[in-house]
């Protein structure tokens, strides 16, 4: 045989190769199969937006029905109990509107609306101090 025809089948069985397998891959992942799981994730991606725009939302709605800074309730936390305050977060406890101030071992919860505190507690107590701490005078839903 001659030379070039040898090449040329040679050529023709590696092609007939490659495309079996690209055929056998092919079908192991459809092009719609991709285009689901890209949509699915994309829509993953999309509720997890959602969901920290929501919560960035709710943070500023909490910050504005403040009367308080959080630096007048870390002073009122600092007076009430002496020492200096290493956290000061605002927070809704079961509908009022409080400040949570750390100083050493204590968590007081401060008054949002007028810089009362309203309860004192050891670190990792748990929640049976926030069930019957007397509530804010701001109230939110």
């Amino acid at each position: 045989m001659k030379t070039s025809i040898k090449v040329i089948l040679a050529a023709a069985f590696a092609g007939t190769l490659a495309l079996g397998g690209l055929v056998k891959v092919g079908h192991a992942q459809s092009p719609v199969a991709v285009m689901q799981q890209s949509q699915k994730a994309i829509q993953i991606a999309e509720a997890g937006e959602t969901n920290d725009d929501e919560q960035e939302k709710s943070e500023s709605q909490r910050q504005s029905l403040a009367k308080i800074t959080p630096q007048q309730a870390k002073q009122a936390a600092e007076t009430a109990v002496g020492g200096t305050a290493t956290k000061v977060k605002l927070e809704n406890e079961n509908g009022s509107l409080i400040y949570a101030v750390e100083i050493g071992s204590k968590e007081l919860t401060i008054d949002a609306g007028n810089g009362k505190v309203l309860s004192s507690e050891n670190l990792g107590q748990g929640d049976k101090a926030e069930e019957s701490a007397p509530k804010s005078s701001i109230q939110v839903p």
